[in-house]
């Protein structure tokens, strides 16, 4: 399979290696090697081994960054997914079988293609592993294609090599969030359409979604394997200054698995207020743009991150918590304006001392060095002692169009009070150099207690990056950082989407089957 920006070429070959120099005589065996067995994957293979004798599997790819799994299995006949393997190299896999008699060890050679030239330069700059959670480092990437987006998901080494992608360009349009599940496949959607992959790139399942309803930005994935999914109704009406238009991007539709079907749905419009744009410069319709989902399985309720009106929680009966926004210009919510008023929903900001601050930082036309709002937020998520974390792009930071910066950022919020207050912060220090105006993610590492960062969308004149960045809380120890320099090969100089590539999320990620 060809495209213009082709990850990799998309080569079958089968490579038949005769069992030469093993350690024992007595497990008589051929190996033949499939590359790149779902043709979107081209760093991946499958070993098919037949023994005379049955035997268990493990391999090793060789490198700097060594990956290597092993299985269980034990059969005759046997077929071996592996993953890792470098770009335009003569890779060695080291494939050790083990039977009744010994361990057999054989060396394979599987021969890949150079990734394309449009394929983002990766430097690391700071790597402590002593510090840092274990697994490589999952990239949620996408091609600028003139106007689209070709969306490839990637895991790049230590080194910066990568070393696992899907081409997902089959769908000519962007698709995403890019996440793993925990039956370990990876689930990518465009607008009607969800996919489950495997680490090879097989297609596991697909779910069609009706065209009157539009993924946009994420999925949550419930504990029973349903999904909350973040859409806009084709149909989706409102009233906003007397005149009647379209809304885009605004309702919560939850899919059901079992009955392959939409069985609820939450309007955002029924709780925030349609008509206050301080924020939203672009397209009236898109009066939300809702990017990010946060189920809370303790009570059932769920985060909702919204570029223009910041962040609000509603419960699974479809009740209004709370909104985390500055307080500028809310009024009624409602399709057209007829529910309750939003202003007793508002978070009031607080200090260390439980304190409110000034109104001007209730309001949001000043920021307090040690409180503000999130602006243009992406990635809500609960950490274990129940604080949220975001991603704040910092976008139109005190309804000012001047970049300001982009951080992560921790808040402690009191529901029954309906107060705020922010505990942790980083990024607000690197100003300019981590500003992201859009995308951008963040994730609690909870297994060392760090954060991990993705300032996706660095812009700097002729130096557009995204930044990946670990950093150990709460001494903001930088642990890890990676930049990702963008060829834009087939985007153009003219602004707007799909012309600049882009990193949306990172994750960090064991790269085994």
């Amino acid at each position: 399979m060809a495209t213009k920006f082709i990850c990799l070429s998309s080569v079958f070959a089968i490579i038949i290696t005769l069992a030469v120099g093993c350690q024992s005589s007595t497990l008589d065996y051929k190996t033949s090697v499939q590359l790149n067995p779902s043709n979107i994957n081209p760093l991946s293979a499958i070993i098919k081994i037949e023994a005379n004798k049955a035997c268990r599997a493990s391999y090793k790819v060789l490198g700097l960054t060594a990956i290597e799994q092993s299985f269980d299995v034990e059969a005759k006949v046997l077929e071996i997914p592996v993953l890792g393997l470098y770009p335009d190299k003569k890779n060695q896999v080291v494939l050790n079988l083990e039977y009744a008699g010994g361990v057999a060890v054989d060396t394979i050679n599987i021969k890949t293609t150079p990734l394309a030239n449009g394929f983002p330069d990766i430097e690391i700059s700071k790597i402590d592993r002593t510090q840092m959670a274990s697994g490589l480092h999952a990239v949620d990437f996408h091609f600028a294609q003139g106007g689209r987006y070709h969306s490839c998901p990637m895991i790049f080494d230590d080194q910066g090599q990568v070393r696992w992608l899907l081409n997902l360009s089959f769908n000519n349009k962007m698709m995403g969030p890019f996440q793993q599940l925990k039956n370990g496949r990876i689930m990518m959607a465009g607008r009607h359409v969800i996919y489950e992959f495997d680490m090879l790139g097989r297609v596991m399942k697909k779910t069609e979604v009706p065209n009157n309803y539009g993924i946009h930005h994420d999925i949550a994935v419930l504990p029973n394997g349903d999904y909350l999914l973040a859409v806009g109704k084709r149909d989706s009406r409102m009233v906003v200054g007397g005149e009647t238009m379209k809304s885009d991007n605004d309702w919560i539709a939850l899919w059901d698995n079992q009955q392959n079907k939409i069985t609820k749905e939450w309007d955002l419009a029924k709780h925030l207020d349609v008509n206050r744009h301080d924020l939203n410069l672009f397209r009236k319709v898109d009066w939300l743009h809702m990017n990010g989902l946060y189920f809370n399985e303790a009570d059932s309720t769920i985060i909702v991150s919204n570029k223009n009106q910041g962040l609000c929680e509603i419960t699974w009966d479809d009740k209004l918590n709370w909104i985390l926004s500055p307080h500028k210009n809310w009024g009624n919510a409602g399709r057209n304006s007829e529910g309750p008023d939003t202003k007793p929903s508002l978070l009031t900001a607080i200090d260390k001392n439980n304190i409110p601050y000034a109104e001007a930082i209730q309001q949001g036309s000043k920021s307090a060095e040690d409180f503000d709002f999130a602006w243009g937020n992406h990635a809500p998520a609960l950490m274990p002692n129940g604080n949220l974390i975001v991603f704040d792009n910092g976008t139109y930071r005190n309804f000012n169009e001047t970049p300001t910066y982009s951080r992560a950022v921790e808040y402690e919020i009191n529901a029954t009070d309906k107060t705020v207050k922010q505990v942790w912060q980083y990024g607000k220090e690197r100003q300019h150099e981590f500003f992201s105006s859009i995308i951008s993610d963040v994730d609690y590492l909870e297994s060392e207690g760090n954060v991990l960062i993705t300032s996706g969308f660095i812009y700097p004149k002729g130096n557009r990056h995204g930044k990946i960045v670990e950093v150990d809380k709460p001494s903001n120890e930088v642990v890890f950082e990676a930049k990702i320099s963008y060829k834009d090969a087939n985007g153009s100089d003219k602004p707007g989407w799909g012309q600049r590539d882009i990193a949306y999320r990172s994750e960090r990620m064991i790269l085994q089957y």
